[in-house]
């Protein structure tokens, strides 16, 4: 999965971007079809703002989170798209 990353007002980070890569490769195990997945970075105020579309299986995705630490936002975003994709999942087999 092809991951697309947007930085502003924060320096870009390697490690950070490796770290997301690892957890959102678990989402793979919900959908089947990834389009595109765009996460954003975006520092507000001393906050740090995280964005993630997922456009896949014909449908998308979003989720948001917003903390200090750019890798308890990722971890936040990890679990809220997981929840989205898991209701999807049960939804779209239970029919």
């Amino acid at each position: 999965m092809k991951i697309k990353y947007t930085w502003k007002h924060l320096d870009h980070s390697e490690a950070a971007e490796k770290y997301a890569d690892e957890k959102l490769q678990r989402i793979t195990k919900y959908v089947h079809n990834v389009i595109s997945c765009d996460v954003s970075f975006e520092k507000i105020h001393g906050e740090i703002n995280a964005n993630l579309n997922l456009h896949a299986d014909q449908n998308t995705f979003n989720a948001q989170n917003k903390d200090k630490d750019i890798y308890t936002c990722i971890d936040g975003l990890e679990d809220k798209i997981e929840r989205q994709l898991s209701k999807f999942h049960s939804k779209k087999s239970s029919h």
